[in-house]
């Protein structure tokens, strides 16, 4: 029999979760003070009991009084024996499948306990407490001494997710004495972002790093892998993937591996001013911990851009900060290195460098040409014009983003400047006026691989 309690990500949960998080495991052996409170207790209470039987029967005899006062007297002895010769060396060895799951997925965990104990023992009530929740397993031992249950973390989060206690206790038959013990316990598991993907990148299922990308059925090894774009003149109709155009209404082609090689370079904004939301876009309170923070679609989109980069074999750079001025955080081709995925693990909106500030590191290796993904939580002045300035040089820029700004006061400083802010609208709308493609994450979920459609102009994404 099993009890789960995983918290939800409400404010007043994440307030908790967030005391939690700093709490080390030592912290957690604080609950033998309380234990040995409860053990005081109990002796007490039951001592009060035996007492006043002892007295009535010292007053007014009878064998009912002995008898009652004989069953306290044995129940404390029970207790004595319970608490004195109670389990000893208790071992828990914990299996977490999948070792490293992405956000939202479910955990399981299989726990395996052994103990040595001299007595029979009615009851057993094993918890787990974990970085964002709890478990607990009622066992009935007898006299078996080993036992193997599993147990689900639904929905668990990014980050590195630890165990930060574990604790067992047992008792005797009505639950009047109890004992317990602390198990030492260092299983943690890391959690992946899960993957968000956009229009042609995303891939039919999605994957996540270190799986293999089969071809369909009935194809020859020959074949190439494909990805599926938008149609553009000239594409053979052996490649016009059919049930995708009938589903999105837009013909769609695949595209060969070879054709796919390109550069592209991922910016990612880290810093706490990119994502302070604006006050009109801020949800009712009671829907806040329905959908996932801008910042974690954000790391699902660069998680997504990554994996994509390395399904087409394209050579992909990424920035972001907490790292030195001016170098990538990533650089290379083929399959994403464990670093840069334990990084965007605990990677967190803490960073002290602005996003123009890591644009102005990434574009000193731009060329006309090469793809540029920008991610961030709202547009600003400053990083827009620097994206405007490539993009009148032939750098195609897609910038996801969760939400916009009106564009500013026409200002006679420069030309790329010029041609940013002289139209009216927001700054979005500027953007795409110079060719940028704009996908917004604001209505996003960032968990269960969804997809979110390109649209021309800056507002709520298509999802499907």
């Amino acid at each position: 029999m099993s009890f789960s309690s995983l918290r939800e990500d409400q404010p007043l949960n994440k307030k908790r979760s967030e005391r939690e998080s700093h709490r080390q495991p030592g912290q957690v052996k604080s609950r033998t003070f309380t234990h040995s409170r409860r053990i005081w207790s109990q002796w007490l209470r039951m001592s009060a009991v035996a007492a006043v039987f002892g007295g009535l029967y010292v007053w007014y005899g009878g064998a009912s009084l002995l008898f009652l006062l004989m069953a306290v007297l044995v129940l404390m002895f029970g207790g004595l024996l319970l608490q004195v010769l109670g389990p000893r060396r208790i071992k828990l060895v914990r299996t977490i499948t999948p070792l490293c799951p992405a956000a939202g997925a479910a955990v399981q965990v299989q726990v395996r306990v052994s103990f040595s104990a001299r007595l029979l023992l009615p009851w057993m009530i094993v918890t787990d407490y974990w970085k964002d929740g709890s478990h607990q397993e009622l066992l009935f031992p007898g006299f078996r001494r080993s036992f193997a249950y599993t147990y689900t973390l639904e929905g668990v989060r990014r980050g590195v997710c630890q165990l930060q206690g574990c604790s067992v206790r047992w008792g005797d038959l009505p639950g009047w004495f109890t004992g317990s013990s602390q198990p030492e316990g260092r299983d943690s598991f890391r959690v992946l972002p899960s993957p968000l993907y956009f229009g042609g990148f995303a891939p039919e299922g999605g994957w996540l790093p270190g799986e293999t990308r089969f071809s369909g059925r009935g194809r020859s090894s020959a074949d190439e892998t494909m990805e599926i774009r938008d149609y553009a003149p000239g594409d053979p109709l052996s490649r016009i993937h059919w049930k995708n155009s009938a589903r999105r209404g837009t013909l769609q082609s695949r595209v060969p591996e070879r054709e796919k090689g390109c550069m592209t370079c991922v910016v990612l904004a880290n810093d706490p001013q990119s994502y302070l939301a604006p006050p009109g876009a801020l949800a009712p309170r009671a829907r806040r911990g329905e959908n996932p923070a801008a910042f974690e679609k954000a790391v699902s989109t660069a998680m997504g851009l990554l994996l994509a980069a390395e399904n087409s074999g394209s050579y992909v750079q990424l920035y972001s900060g907490g790292w030195p001025e001016g170098m990538a955080r990533h650089e290379g081709l083929g399959q994403i290195p464990a670093r840069v995925l334990h990084m965007l693990t605990e990677i967190a909106a803490d960073g002290s460098r602005s996003l123009a500030a890591l644009l102005e590191d990434a574009s000193r290796s731009w060329l006309p040409g090469m793809k540029v993904a920008v991610i961030t939580g709202q547009l600003e002045e400053e990083s827009a014009k620097i994206m405007a300035r490539f993009l009148v040089q032939g750098v195609k820029v897609e910038l996801y983003y969760a939400w916009d700004h009106p564009a500013p006061a026409p200002a006679h400083t420069g030309a790329a400047q010029a041609t940013l802010t002289k139209t009216a609208g927001s700054i979005g709308d500027s953007l795409v006026r110079l060719g940028a493609r704009l996908y917004c994450l604001e209505d996003a979920k960032a968990y269960g691989h969804r997809e979110v459609e390109y649209h021309e102009s800056p507002g709520k994404p298509t999802l499907r």
